[in-house]
Parts: structure tokens; sequence; C-alpha cells
């Protein structure tokens, strides 16, 4: 889903009060905790910049919560790190039953790489 906001803020305050939210404010703690991270709007998801550069997006979608964090095989060869969670090519998808500790840790090995 994409999002009709003009801010961050203004994002945080269109989503609904669920699990959701909850989990994506705590994967949005640990991006801001990145050194540099800079947070915004693209695409109608929060983005995140550094040092000039995307870096990531993150996104409540229906069912889950989307972290794009570009190539995740890069990231995180062979899935140790991701489990059973479910993936696209550069989106991780975090759903009520995950939990966001392996979106935190793939976003600490992004900005240890970069």
């Amino acid at each position: 889903m994409q999002y009709d906001a003009e801010t961050p803020e203004n994002y945080l305050e269109l989503l609904d009060a669920d699990w959701r939210r909850e989990t994506l404010l705590e994967i949005r703690r640990a991006m801001l905790a990145v050194s540099g991270v800079e947070e915004g709007i693209g695409h109608g998801m929060l983005q995140y910049r550094r040092g000039g550069e995307v870096f990531a997006h993150l996104n409540a979608q229906k069912g889950y919560v989307g972290v794009y964090l570009g190539e995740l095989e890069r990231l995180d060869p062979g899935g140790a790190m991701r489990g059973g969670m479910s993936c696209g090519k550069t989106c991780l998808r975090v759903r009520k039953r995950d939990g966001a500790t392996v979106a935190r840790r793939l976003i600490e090995e992004k900005a240890a790489s970069a």
C-alpha cells in the first residue's frame, strides 16, 4: 500500500493502530539508529537516505510490513539470517508472527557493509 503522505510524521498518522504500526515503529527505530541516515517520503513509503543514496524503504502493507533493503542475497547469502521468512528479491516481509529481529539484523548488516 502506498500512503498519500508528505512527511514521515504524516505517514505515521495515517497508519492504523495495530501490530503493523508497532512493528513498523520498531524497525523505524533501527533505521534511524544508522549513522548518517535521513528519513523522508519516497514512492508513498518511508524512505531512508544515507550519503545521498537511497538506503532503504519501509512500508505497512495489508498483511505485513515491507522492509526494502536492496539485494537481500548480497546481505544474507544463503538466507541464514532470514530463516523461513517471506522475502522478495529486495523486500523482507515482516508478518505478525515474525517480529522485527531479523529486519533489525539485516539493517545493521547493510549499514556495516555500505
